[in-house]
């Protein structure tokens, strides 16, 4: 008999596999990190909060590194 996990995709266990990321604000390791989509910068949630004052609205939220606009 064969087991659910073995059945899904190789696009399913990739969506669902989580992947810490280096924050390139603090340099820790962060479980959740948003990662701008033109320069790969990331930084976690405890830096956005630190830096909220000029990067970021409810909705959008600007890269430090290369001054992109991205969304949330």
């Amino acid at each position: 008999m064969s087991t659910k996990g073995s059945n899904t995709s190789g696009y399913r266990r990739k969506w669902r596999r989580t992947r810490d990321r280096t924050c390139h604000c603090c340099g820790q390791q962060a479980l959740y990190c948003r990662v701008c989509r033109t320069c790969g910068c990331c930084i976690c949630q405890q830096c956005m909060e630190e830096l909220k004052w000029g990067l970021c609205t409810p909705v959008f939220w600007l890269c430090p590194d290369c001054g992109e606009l991205n969304s949330l």
